[in-house]
């Protein structure tokens, strides 16, 4: 380039046509420089297709080339929504740090700015923008296998915590790695971090024994996610009873019910006494017999004293008999005034 300035600087050796159209070379040559020194100046962003998982540490990488000067770099959010992140730079790459993730991040574009300072158009900064795929998925748990009986129903439920988006989650059922049930949930508003319950209903088969029961829980948002970041799954071995065991439901304790007293009555009870009856028992005593001594008999040799022996003894006999007479009529009739109480 210099060679051919000093071989047009000097008018000697041509004429002026000539000189005219080996400078519109030279400025020709001069702009097909330019025009490609600039176009070399690119970003791009590490990892190509972000994907973060919600609750971890990420970070979104932008590299600039093309550029021999230093490189001032700018972040931002093309809906003008805080990014919540960190930013950290070294020469012509520029990190933003997310830690943790927020699901705020799922609906923004990120856009990365960057400007080299030696270059013509270093005022007009080259731009690229991306947009952050975030997700949860969290280890599923299986409940309801703690009491199995052959040929009785079991209902088992597979729960999957912290799930975003939920509306492309797919709950599948494998029984010894057969698919027994398929669930979608479509139909979720995937706003937030849910919580999806899934339940399966099956009749334990004697030859199930020691079989596993897996439940198998998907994300489907992109081939870029690794699968086993996409896809979670929990076991159980079935263990049943042959028989069930007699169980006892307890009946619920009634609660009873506040109630009014009434109102207490006194009865008075008036007893009348019935009137005292005077009983006079009369008692009548049988006469009393007085037994009368045998006579005498006298020897067939005093019959001369026997007249004066009579008149003289039935003198006391007379008086004996007066007496007993008044003391039984006396002595008849006897009345009896006592009153009971």
């Amino acid at each position: 380039m210099f060679a051919l300035f000093s071989h047009i600087s000097n008018p000697s050796l041509c004429d002026l046509p000539n000189f005219l159209l080996k400078m519109e070379r030279v400025i020709l040559g001069f702009m097909m420089v330019h025009s490609i020194t600039a176009s070399a100046f690119t970003l791009d962003f590490s990892p190509l297709n972000p994907v973060a998982r919600a609750g971890d540490r990420f970070v979104l990488e932008c590299r600039a080339t093309g550029c021999a000067a230093a490189v001032s770099f700018s972040w931002r959010s093309l809906k003008d929504l805080p990014l919540n992140s960190k930013i950290e730079n070294n020469g012509s790459v520029s990190r933003q740090i997310f830690d943790p993730v927020q699901i705020d991040l799922k609906s923004t574009t990120v856009a990365c700015l960057a400007t080299c300072g030696d270059k013509i158009l270093s005022k007009r900064p080259s731009q690229k923008t991306t947009k952050v795929i975030v997700y949860s998925l969290e280890q599923p748990e299986i409940s309801g296998t703690g009491d199995m009986v052959v040929g009785q129903e079991s209902v088992f439920t597979c729960t999957v915590p912290k799930v975003f988006p939920s509306n492309v989650l797919t709950v599948q059922w494998l029984l010894n790695d057969r698919v027994v049930k398929e669930e979608e949930f479509s139909t979720s508003k995937a706003l937030s971090l849910e919580e999806i319950q899934s339940q399966y209903a099956h009749t334990p088969r004697q030859e199930e024994q020691g079989r596993a029961l897996t439940c198998k829980a998907t994300l489907n948002l992109t081939l870029d996610l690794p699968k086993d970041r996409r896809s979670r799954e929990t076991s159980v071995v079935m263990a049943m009873r042959s028989t069930p065991e007699p169980t006892t439901t307890p009946e619920p304790t009634a609660t009873p019910e506040p109630t009014t007293p009434e109102p207490t009555t006194t009865q008075v009870q008036t007893t009348t006494p019935e009137p005292t009856t005077t009983r006079v028992q009369t008692t009548t005593r049988e006469p009393t017999t007085t037994q009368v001594p045998e006579p005498i008999q006298v020897p067939e040799s005093m019959p001369a004293v026997l007249p004066v022996l009579s008149v003289l003894g039935s003198i006391p006999l007379v008086m004996i008999g007066g007496i007993l007479t008044r003391n039984f009529w006396r002595s008849k009739t006897t009345y009896d005034l006592s009153i009971p109480i």
